[in-house]
């Protein structure tokens, strides 16, 4: 587990499972960067901003992306 999972559980609610997909949002979708520059208010803003786009994924028809 990285150490980031704590600070992303603890700002969405989310599960250990939902933590990784979550962080991988952060570090290629929104940061395109590592995540030990940020921090925790970025981190805990990026974990909610991440966690909105998986929602928003799921939402779209298959092939879409």
């Amino acid at each position: 587990m990285s150490i980031y999972r704590e600070t992303i559980k603890r700002a969405t609610g989310c599960t250990d499972t939902e933590a990784a997909r979550i962080e991988d949002v952060m570090r290629n979708v929104i940061f395109h960067s590592t995540l030990d520059w940020q921090t925790r208010e970025e981190l805990e803003d990026a974990a909610r901003m991440a966690e909105e786009i998986i929602r928003r994924e799921a939402l779209l028809p298959p092939g879409i992306l």
